[in-house]
């Protein structure tokens, strides 16, 4: 009974989970697809060493490691297990190379007897077979697992590239004044998207006039999700002493609870 295999498989259900995980929470950090995307392609591939090791043990061992190494890279922590299991079944494949179908066990040189007598013991000596076919798997499975990174990379920063260019915030104004020595009121304005967007933020980040930032403060209205073409009424506001005198207020607009914007507005102030 060859171990290798069943290894194989429950890594493929290990890397399938973490792509379930990663798809699942996708929607508060999109680039998740992505990675979810990277974890079920490698752990898929995967289970070609399972044929493979029939073929040679040594091209099923690269297949294990190559997409044990693509499942962690895609979601890291969460395909962590399927990583394990995959180089598991690699040490084992290496242990059970004699029962590969094409192991080296017709080599003469394991045997204490000449090719004649080899032959009529061993029918099938010497066995010899062209494995370059099987290697190209082994490669092509990497570059597959790579090419899925890079695909899925570039369609998420044009979907977000496409997301920031239908965001507008017009109607802009300011009702800053000094009030007892503190600063109060803040910059309004409209914001208006033309596509969907998932768990905004909106936030100010205010800057004095030699550039240092002075605070960052979140707009008063909880957005959550904006509807395409809808309105919505930002109030941002600034609360500083009189002698932090803001010179420009950076609007900075995230989806999904992104650390970085998909779109910023600079407001200057006199």
């Amino acid at each position: 009974m060859k171990i290798n295999p069943i290894i194989a498989v429950l890594a493929f259900i290990c890397g399938l989970g973490g792509a379930i995980y990663a798809y699942a929470w996708s929607g508060l950090s999109a680039d998740l697809a992505t990675n979810g995307s990277i974890t079920l392609i490698a752990s898929i591939l995967g289970l070609l060493g399972i044929y493979l090791f029939n073929k040679d043990y040594k091209i099923a061992i690269a297949q294990y490691i190559v997409c044990g190494v693509g499942v962690l890279i895609g979601t890291s922590v969460m395909g962590l297990a399927g990583f394990l299991f995959y180089i598991i079944a690699a040490i084992i494949a290496y242990t059970e190379k004699d029962k590969s179908e094409n192991s080296s066990q017709f080599d003469d040189e394991n045997y204490y007897m000449n090719k004649t007598q080899i032959k009529q013991r061993y029918p099938n000596f010497p066995r010899t077979s062209n494995n370059t076919i099987y290697w190209a798997v082994v490669i092509i499975s990497a570059v597959l697992i790579i090419l899925s990174g890079v695909i899925g990379d570039a369609s998420y920063n044009n979907n977000l590239q496409e997301k920031a260019n239908g965001i507008h915030i017009t109607n802009v104004s300011s009702d800053l004044k000094v009030s007892y020595g503190t600063y109060t009121g803040g910059v309004q304005g409209t914001l208006t998207s033309e596509k969907d967007l998932e768990s905004v933020q909106v936030k100010g980040v205010w800057f004095a006039a030699d550039g240092t930032q002075i605070t960052e403060t979140y707009d008063s209205g909880i957005l959550n999700d904006v509807k395409a073409n809808q309105k919505y009424q930002l109030n941002i506001p600034y609360y500083e002493d009189s002698s932090k005198k803001p010179a420009k207020v950076e609007i900075r607009v995230s989806e999904s609870f992104s650390s970085n914007p998909i779109f910023t507005q600079t407001i200057n102030f006199n």
